[in-house]
C-alpha cells in the first residue's frame, strides 16, 4: 500500500502536525514527539478514537475517548481503555481498561531494544531494519520538513533536560482540543 503523507505547519514550520492521505485517515491529525533526556524514557503510540456522531447512551456523556496505548518500551505492553456500560438496568457508563502486559506474562528477562538490534545483527536477522523503500519513503517525508527549516532559517526548539519538552509542543495538539499523554 502507498501512503501519500502530508504535513502542515502550525503556525511555525517545525511545529507541526501530519496527516496520512487516505479516505480511512482523512483529517486525522498525527502528532510526533521525540526528544532526548525527556522527563520519562518511554516510547508509545497513543491512539484516540473519534467519538460516533450520535450516541445510544443518551443520559452517560463520554468523560473521556476511548484510547489505544502500545506501549514499546522500556515496558511492552498493550492497553485498550474504553467507556462501558455498567452492568444493571441504568446507562451509567464507566471507564474499563483490557491489558496485556508483556513483562508480567512472561517471566524471562527480556533484551531491551538496542540489545535486541545488536543480537539481530550478530545473527543476520533483518526484521528490525528498514528495507531501502522503507528507507526512502521516510526521507521522503522528512525531506521537506528539513529544507523548511532551512529556508526559513529555523531549528528544533530548545528545552529544559528532564521536562516534557518545549512548551510549544505542548500547545500543539492542545490547538485541535487534544492532549499528549504523559
Amino acid at each position: 500500500m502507498n501512503l501519500a503523507c502530508r504535513t502542515t505547519a502550525i503556525p511555525k514550520p517545525l511545529l507541526r502536525c501530519t496527516y496520512v492521505d487516505t479516505w480511512r485517515w482523512a483529517n486525522v491529525p498525527f502528532f510526533l514527539r521525540t526528544g532526548k533526556r525527556l522527563q520519562k524514557r518511554s516510547s508509545q503510540i497513543v491512539i484516540d478514537f473519534a467519538d460516533p456522531p450520535f450516541s445510544i447512551f443518551t443520559d452517560a456523556p463520554r468523560t473521556r475517548a476511548n484510547r489505544l496505548v502500545i506501549q514499546l518500551q522500556p515496558e511492552e505492553s498493550v492497553q485498550l481503555q474504553l467507556m462501558a456500560k455498567q452492568p444493571g438496568s441504568g446507562m451509567h457508563m464507566l471507564p474499563v481498561s483490557l491489558n496485556l502486559d508483556l513483562q508480567s506474562a512472561f517471566s524471562q528477562r527480556r533484551a531491551e531494544a538496542y540489545e535486541r538490534l545488536l543480537i539481530d545483527v550478530v545473527r543476520g536477522r533483518l526484521t528490525h531494519f528498514m528495507r531501502r523503500d522503507e528507507l526512502e519513503a521516510a526521507w521522503s517525508w522528512a525531506d521537506p520538513i528539513l529544507a523548511g527549516w532551512k529556508e526559513l532559517d529555523e531549528r528544533p526548539l530548545g528545552y529544559t533536560a528532564g521536562s516534557w519538552g518545549p512548551a510549544a509542543a505542548m500547545a500543539l495538539p492542545a490547538r485541535q482540543g487534544l492532549s499528549w499523554i504523559e
